[in-house]
């Protein structure tokens, strides 16, 4: 997907670029909490929530319900010495 890129603080790149932003998306369904996107307020996975628990079964059941729900096909999602592994790509639309 190509969108407007984020720098690593979430604002814009100056002067504004364009380019693939999966990976991107990812990010930030990840790490906003639920309610952060206020048109739709469950989009998101909060991640920051999960650090706590153990249960890492809710944690990718969460991000998989996230990303499926924004157009992902998900091939690989688990965690790997307590690193998140995703292998995700939005569906085409041609």
């Amino acid at each position: 997907m190509k969108d407007l890129l984020l720098h690593t603080t979430t604002d814009l790149l100056l002067p504004l670029q364009r380019g693939s932003s999966t990976k991107q998306h990812q990010q930030l369904l990840l790490v906003c909490a639920k309610g952060e996107f206020k048109e739709n307020p469950t989009a998101t996975v909060g991640v920051i929530n999960f650090l706590e628990t153990e249960n890492e079964y809710a944690l990718l059941q969460e991000i998989r319900k996230s990303f499926i729900a924004d157009g992902m096909s998900i091939d690989d999602l688990s965690v790997k010495n307590g690193k998140i592994i995703i292998d995700a790509k939005y569906n085409s639309t041609t």
